[in-house]
């Protein structure tokens, strides 16, 4: 079931803070991951093949959009400030990702709410406003 769909967020938050600058392809992974017991990837950047791959467990209407967005954002970011040395999230990196007006409140909904997308079936997921 496709609830987001990737490329419409992505041209919208590329429109908003990348001056429609990057040219990036977008998709959730291929398939589910099989349960984990401790952590979570939600998203990943391939600086080589310019492709931004999203946790399929991201694409259901448990989890707020403000959440995938932020996720996606992230991933973005990594288009623009590559690895200095063997550090991803510098400064700088993370000076833009607070940037974004949902940042706050999306990394509250995962410290409150990312561990019940561990669980099989999933429950209904709390939106903090």
């Amino acid at each position: 079931m496709q609830v987001y769909e990737l490329n419409s967020l992505f041209d919208r938050l590329n429109r908003l803070y990348f001056d429609s600058q990057l040219k990036l392809i977008v998709r959730w992974s291929h398939r589910s991951p099989p349960k984990a017991s401790r952590s979570i990837v939600l998203g990943t950047y391939n600086d080589k093949t310019k492709c931004i791959t999203m946790s399929r467990r991201l694409n259901s209407t448990l989890v707020p959009l403000y959440v995938v967005e932020c996720v996606l954002f992230h991933e973005m970011l990594h288009a623009v400030f590559p690895r200095e040395e063997h550090r991803m999230h510098t400064e700088k990196f993370n000076k833009f990702e607070r940037m974004h007006p949902d940042f706050e409140r999306a990394r509250k909904w995962e410290k409150e709410s990312i561990k019940l997308l561990f669980e099989k079936p999933q429950k209904a997921l709390p939106f903090v406003s």
